[in-house]
């Protein structure tokens, strides 16, 4: 079962999905932007290194004709080791099974810029820095788990499918810090490409 923290990671998150896509809950000049990426991680450093499924959520307000500014929060996969099973009588094989897994979620400031156009297509540029927690599980019990701050840096390209709707694909470079007196070798940078999906607050004539 997940823990207490995860739970409360993905409530907080459903949350700021209900309140950034209520057409209430803002007036409209003061509406963010909201921003959905879904894919996967990839280049893991650390054990376990396979990668997975990548999560965030962003609201970004406006700054100026071609910048924004907001919040992100993310869940990332690092991947999971498997082992081989075996009868403990006899040695006969059992098949795999998953053992350890790796995973990070936290929260972080984003900026992003538009740099390019070329005809119904854009792109980007983007960057962010906050707070990581790196948690190791096995069958969802946590046997070792660190903080950290980190950044990332990115690109994107996008097209319009709606009058204030872009989509678009992200890639995305991960930092994290690593504190030396932290007993256990964890993931300290990674990669991630992902799917994004942009609701604008306003017209795109505004």
């Amino acid at each position: 079962m997940p823990n207490r923290r995860l739970r409360l990671f993905v409530l907080a998150v459903a949350a700021a999905l209900a309140a950034a896509t209520s057409a209430s809950a803002f007036p409209r000049t003061a509406r963010p932007d909201l921003v959905l990426s879904a894919g996967g991680t990839f280049a893991v450093t650390g054990t376990p290194n396979d990668g997975g499924f990548s999560f965030a959520i962003s609201t970004m307000w406006p700054v100026g004709a071609r910048g924004s500014f907001g919040l992100m929060a993310f869940a990332d996969d690092m991947g999971t080791n498997l082992i081989e099973l075996y009868d403990a009588n006899d040695g006969t094989p059992l098949g795999t099974a998953a053992d350890l897994h790796r995973r990070a979620w936290g929260a972080a400031w984003r900026a992003d810029a538009d740099v390019w156009s070329l005809g119904r297509w854009s792109g980007g540029a983007s960057g962010s820095w906050g707070y990581w927690r790196v948690e190791d599980d096995r069958r969802g019990n946590i046997v070792a788990a660190a903080s950290a701050l980190g950044f990332t840096l990115g690109a994107d390209a996008r097209r319009p499918i709606g009058g204030s709707r872009d989509i678009g694909l992200a890639l995305r470079y991960h930092r994290l810090s690593v504190d030396p007196s932290v007993a256990y070798l964890r993931v300290d940078r990674y990669a991630s490409a992902a799917l994004e999906l942009r609701w604008a607050s306003r017209g795109r004539n505004d």
